[in-house]
């Protein structure tokens, strides 16, 4: 059981922006991925959760979760199978509150189909009394205040609340396996320490998460069990927290010096 990536090349059309990128994330563990801007970490993300923008060029790679292959699946699809994006830059969606969205996603992802019979069959879905009990729970875990839960998905929320929206919603969908890019960006020392706090809801729970991030910062809250650095397309090193630090004190320098020579 896991969720394996092995030999992703490719990005845009006309240009590889990732180059044989390999990873395996396991259930329960805390991967995180480190690199330079424009390093093309935002890009496999995008890729692991079928952007149709972007494209990989050989026939050889593996995208698998659990077993079960994704190369073909949409996003959507990818999602019903428990693959969660948290985005860098959240989108505003105005009219449709974060209650709201959540259960409808919910109700969608308890649907499993019977390939036998091809009948539609429902996992038990949580009562609306419930359902709102979880929420508001989860919701005081993370330290988001009950009002933002009836405004419309971002909709004039600050950077740090956005980010602690994606965190909520991926605690209460609680996925298999967790993506999330740069959800440290901007956020103060108190919204980190949120933020790790769902990190470590979802780590509890078994599900294997992928941290996409620049700097150290969160790591600080939210223990990796691997860090992977990503240079120029290229997975350049693996290794534990004693990497990150190493960038914190040294930056990159070592290998965008090979990458360059």
């Amino acid at each position: 059981m896991s969720f394996i990536i092995r030999n992703l090349t490719g990005g845009l059309i006309n240009r590889d922006i990732l180059k044989d990128v390999s990873l395996t994330i396991e259930p329960g563990k805390i991967h995180v991925l480190m690199g330079p801007n424009g390093s093309g970490k935002s890009t496999l993300a995008a890729v692991l959760m079928g952007h149709p923008g972007y494209h990989l060029r050989n026939n050889q790679y593996e995208i698998s979760l659990n077993g079960i292959d994704l190369k073909a699946l949409k996003t959507d699809e990818r999602a019903r199978l428990g693959l969660f994006l948290a985005f860098q830059n959240p989108i505003s969606v105005p009219g449709v509150t974060v209650t709201n969205l959540l259960r409808t996603v919910r109700s969608v992802l308890h649907k499993k189909t019977d390939s036998d019979t091809k009948q539609t069959k429902h996992n038990p879905v949580l009562s609306v009394w419930d359902y709102h009990k979880e929420i508001l729970e989860n919701s005081a875990k993370l330290k988001i205040p009950p009002d933002l839960l009836k405004r419309g998905l971002n909709q004039e929320f600050s950077g740090g609340e956005k980010k602690k929206l994606e965190m909520l919603q991926a605690v209460m969908l609680n996925p298999k396996y967790a993506i999330f890019d740069e959800i440290d960006t901007g956020l103060d020392v108190d919204a980190l320490e949120v933020v790790a706090t769902g990190i470590d809801l979802l780590k509890k729970k078994g599900t294997g998460i992928l941290i996409i991030t620049h700097y150290q910062r969160i790591l600080k809250y939210a223990t990796p069990d691997f860090v992977h650095v990503l240079v120029n397309g290229t997975m350049v090193a693996s290794g534990n927290r004693t990497l990150a630090e190493d960038i914190e004190r040294n930056g990159y320098g070592k290998w965008t010096k090979e990458s360059s020579d």
